[in-house]
């Protein structure tokens, strides 16, 4: 088994702003994967006092704004989209690529990442002596780019971050550098720019070499790049910064509604002249302390034996309906910042689900879907053309270069949703100015012309099985 040897956390930056932005997209990355524990203990630290801190206990990670406000909005690929080419043939072909391949199973991961870190990629591969299509994801904070200046936010050129095993057998991080701009190359690289290429790949892949090409021998790069929206820049990766650091403040808060709602939540009962009995010192701060409890009886003893002892009562701690109200509050302003109108957040008072109460309204998140559409259909498109051009050229197909694009189909309709829906185009119809393939198209999310073919399969079926019996 590989030696670990002494394997960083993280790669080397290869500058100071790239250091910060994957800093920045790793902690979204975090928070998106679960392991942001160490970043809430780190923003507690900040805001509370370390003895108060000890006393909350555990940190509250049940909580998650980032998490569910970006799950809630990668709807794109909930269905399978529709992949389009004037090749019908190659249509189907290409269909059953991606299928096997698991490519919309790994969009729906690529868009939360890309949503959360503002860009993402996916890179296509052809492996094995039976060449099968490999798609794998990029986070943000595992990229290096360079853009044309002349279309600033397109790669050019594109590092990859990865762990591979050294040639002395130990985890390295090492880089994959592909680039189109002027004589093309593929090298890897270790993160310190240690050349590894020959051992890795077998051999040069540089200049006439270089292996991803169209047709006609333009150099490509085998990336789909996605941004959550563009900007004219490659990079917006502090977009949204406002989220990140508020979930973060959010599960604090959580973290201390926890503390009164099991520390704080009943009244607390006092005496005067009077000493709590059985105290410990406790070995971190030195206080002396006795765990209570509603229901516990405190054994308490006279401080002064000739003065008569004072019982008395103060109220709860906190009111942990209030408490939690205004997080709750806090955490919806939260969302309306981030890619979200007001209008498309609903509050589910005296719901169970209102313990969290951000929730997306569905025309909330086709309002979403609509706005991410145009960003995601420019990296799938190119996505498909790479996929085409290094079957082409790895696995002797034959697919068309150009020309490719999808068709996403819209969230269902919940059945209140339908029959809005039904009604108002039911009126249109009456008026002569919508047809039924527009309605249906509607209701099912799928495109005009797949609506006609769907009906006139219906008007098959019901003349072969709507015939009365004899």
């Amino acid at each position: 088994m590989p030696n670990i040897g002494t394997l960083n956390q993280y790669p080397i930056a290869p500058d100071s702003m790239t250091a910060a932005r994957w800093d920045e997209s790793r902690k979204r990355r975090r928070l998106l994967e679960g392991t942001w524990l160490e970043d809430l203990k780190a923003q507690i630290a900040k805001e509370i006092d370390a003895s108060r801190a000890a006393m909350w206990k555990s940190p509250d990670l049940t909580k998650n704004v980032l998490r569910s406000i970006v799950t809630q909005l990668s709807v794109l690929y909930d269905q399978s989209p529709i992949v389009n080419n004037p090749d019908s043939g190659a249509v189907d072909e290409m269909r059953r690529l991606t299928r096997d391949a698991g490519l919309w199973q790994l969009a729906t991961y690529n868009q939360q990442l890309c949503i959360a870190q503002r860009e993402s990629a996916i890179r296509v591969d052809v492996v094995g002596d039976e060449p099968r299509l490999l798609y794998r994801v990029i986070p943000a904070d595992l990229i290096w780019c360079r853009a044309d200046p002349d279309d600033p936010d397109e790669p050019i050129e594109f590092w990859e971050y990865r762990i591979r095993t050294s040639p002395e057998g130990e985890k390295i991080w090492t880089r994959d550098m592909l680039s189109v701009d002027g004589d093309p190359f593929y090298r890897v690289e270790t993160d310190e720019g240690r050349d590894l290429t020959a051992y890795y790949l077998g051999g040069d892949f540089s200049g006439e070499r270089y292996p991803y090409r169209k047709a006609d021998g333009t150099p490509i790069l085998p990336i789909g790049f996605y941004h959550a929206k563009r900007t004219g820049k490659l990079w917006d990766s502090f977009t949204g910064n406002e989220l990140c650091s508020g979930s973060l403040r959010v599960a604090v808060f959580w973290s201390f509604f926890a503390h009164v709602l099991r520390d704080c939540s009943w009244p607390q009962r006092y005496f005067i002249n009077a000493q709590v009995l059985g105290l410990k010192a406790d070995s971190s701060t030195g206080e002396a302390r006795i765990a209570t409890d509603p229901a516990s009886v405190l054994n308490l003893g006279a401080s002064d034996p000739g003065v008569s002892a004072t019982a008395g009562q103060f109220e709860a701690g906190g009111d942990p309906e209030a408490i939690g109200r205004a997080i709750r509050d806090y955490s919806a302003d939260l969302a309306a910042d981030y890619d979200i109108t007001p209008a498309d957040i609903q509050r589910a008072s005296g719901d169970a689900r209102s313990g969290f109460a951000i929730f997306l309204t569905r025309e909330g998140q086709r309002h979403a879907q609509r706005r991410y559409e145009p960003n995601f259909q420019r990296g799938d498109s190119h996505l498909l053309m790479a996929t085409a051009c290094l079957m082409n050229r790895l696995a002797g197909a034959s697919l068309p270069e150009s020309e490719w694009s999808l068709t996403y189909n819209g969230l269902p309709l919940s059945i209140e949703e339908a029959k809005q829906l039904i009604n108002s185009y039911q009126a249109r119809m009456d008026l002569g100015i919508m047809s039924k393939p527009q309605l249906l198209a509607a209701l099912d999310g799928i495109t005009e012309e797949e609506a006609r073919i769907r009906l006139r399969e219906v008007l098959i079926d019901n003349a072969e099985f709507n015939q009365p019996q004899e």
